[in-house]
């Protein structure tokens, strides 16, 4: 029998799902596929039922039978709702679905910087010329005419939580899904967790003593070159890393030390923040009639509420 998973973390990117997948993973009473990220029903159309089953199913393969929680965590999903959760609703009828979102003005900054990082945009792109860009794209702009791949180009849409959630929200009850979000992840990690556990009805006091490290914090490295040697490694090795934190965890701080420049970011500007916060501020209070106003994280709602009219114009979903 092809073993699927029971669990998937949907999204968002930038959002502590790594860390998340990271932490569950060491739970006694959980199994992750092989790979945090299969993206799976991003990229298999499930034409052929039986066959997407087994394909997807071979990420799951090591897991043992009667393992409680089967779970994967692919952080494109949410943005990618459309296409994925019919696809996925098909499949996994008793699938459980967390989504952990940040506020989408310091993820999408977040998302930028990350993939900088990671040398997938181009070195020279200041942040504001990049959310330009992407507004470019939302009005018709190829990612060919922008210099910038599609996916990148989506981020700055991908915040717009509440018209994502809506395809799983159609198709999957709500006693099956779950919204968190990353300010309770960053204030409270264990409490965040024990919740999280009581979600999928696993021990919650595993996490009572648990050590919580952050995982796939961002950094800016010094040598380009070994930068881009060791990301393909790093991609290589993550099947092996991935069941491993604590190597993993350890190997990362030792290779900081060698090519590390520095952590983090510098702030975002001001004024490209109000921008920002004016164009999401419609879809933030969308989300506030799905979740109730009292589960949205300090300063969410008040972010809205004062952002005025802005000069960021939202665009129609494509």
């Amino acid at each position: 029998m092809t073993t699927v998973p029971n669990f998937i973390i949907g999204g968002t990117e930038k959002a502590g799902t790594t860390s998340v997948f990271t932490y569950l993973l060491t739970h006694p009473e959980v199994c992750g596929s092989k790979v945090k990220e299969t993206d799976f029903f991003r990229h298999n159309d499930c034409a052929d039922p039986v066959r997407a089953r087994e394909t997807y199913g071979a990420h799951f393969a090591h897991c043992k039978p009667g393992t409680r929680v089967v779970m994967e965590a692919s952080p494109g999903y949410l943005g990618e709702s459309a296409t994925v959760a019919p696809r996925m609703a098909a499949m996994l009828s008793d699938v459980k679905l967390l989504f952990i979102l940040r506020h989408p003005v310091d993820r999408l900054y977040s998302s930028y910087n990350f993939h900088k990082s990671k040398l997938e945009l181009p070195a020279d792109l200041s942040f504001e010329d990049y959310v330009e860009k992407c507004l470019q794209f939302d009005r018709g702009a190829t990612p060919e005419s922008l210099g910038v791949g599609r996916w990148f180009l989506q981020v700055l849409d991908f915040g717009r939580y509440a018209q994502h959630l809506e395809p799983f929200l159609q198709r999957i009850p709500a006693s099956r899904i779950q919204i968190m979000f990353y300010e309770d992840l960053q204030g409270d990690e264990r409490g965040f967790m024990q919740k999280l556990c009581g979600f999928l009805n696993i021990n919650p006091h595993y996490f009572d003593d648990y050590t919580f490290k952050a995982a796939n914090v961002t950094f800016s490295s010094r040598f380009e070159g070994l930068h881009r040697h060791a990301l393909k490694v790093n991609r290589m090795l993550e099947p092996v890393l991935r069941a491993r934190p604590e190597l993993k965890h350890s190997l990362v701080n030792l290779y900081k030390k060698f090519n590390q420049a520095r952590q983090g970011y510098a702030p975002m500007s001001p004024i490209i923040r109000d921008k920002l916060q004016a164009y999401y501020a419609p879809s933030i209070r969308q989300l506030a009639g799905i979740v109730g106003e009292g589960a949205m994280p300090a300063g969410w709602m008040e972010s809205a509420a004062a952002a005025g009219t802005g000069s960021f114009k939202m665009q129609p979903a494509r």
